[in-house]
């Protein structure tokens, strides 16, 4: 087998194109990390509004709830009002019946 010997000027110019091929892969590296970035800030930034969305639908929620249990609350009420003056008009009506009638 024959031996090579490489001379300090073929040695530089080999590290010196090395250099360049491994420059232009650390910058797309870098770049490929910027649009990570750039995606990583857009998601954080859709669930942030997504949130905040959720929240102001839990407000919205939340205040449907408060009027309707008024309204359940208005409704109980005038039913409990309903059905004792329905109860006295019977109460007053046998009393009538069972002790003045003549």
């Amino acid at each position: 087998m024959a031996e090579e010997f490489v001379r300090v000027g073929q040695f530089g110019e080999f590290v010196k194109r090395m250099e360049e091929r491994f420059d232009h892969l650390g910058k797309e590296l870098v770049n490929v990390n910027t649009l990570a970035d750039q995606r990583y800030d857009s998601i954080n930034q859709r669930l942030a509004d997504a949130e905040k969305a959720r929240d102001q639908n839990l407000v919205h929620v939340n205040q449907r709830f408060d009027n309707l249990e008024k309204r359940l609350d208005f409704q109980n009420r005038m039913t409990l009002t309903v059905y004792v003056t329905v109860g006295a008009g019977i109460l007053a009506s046998l009393v009538r019946y069972l002790f003045f009638s003549g």
